[in-house]
């Protein structure tokens, strides 16, 4: 099987999210960053980079520009 970096989209899996995966979220902790999506979104804001995934990076930017 050939690898696939991770901005390459699964074409099994169109969403970015599939059944194997970990979830991106877990109530309001992003899976594997230990942040809040509200402490991932002021770290975007103040220019940081958090490690997100791409479905976690449009969780986070939905959660800004609704100013929850």
């Amino acid at each position: 099987m050939a690898s696939r970096s991770k901005a390459e989209p699964d074409p099994a899996c169109p969403s970015g999210v599939c059944g194997s995966d970990v979830p991106p979220v877990v109530g309001s902790v992003l899976t594997g960053t230990g942040l809040t999506i509200a402490q991932a979104a002021a770290a975007l804001e103040r220019g940081e980079e958090p490690p997100l995934t791409d479905v976690q990076r449009r969780i986070v930017e939905e959660h800004a520009l609704r100013g929850v």
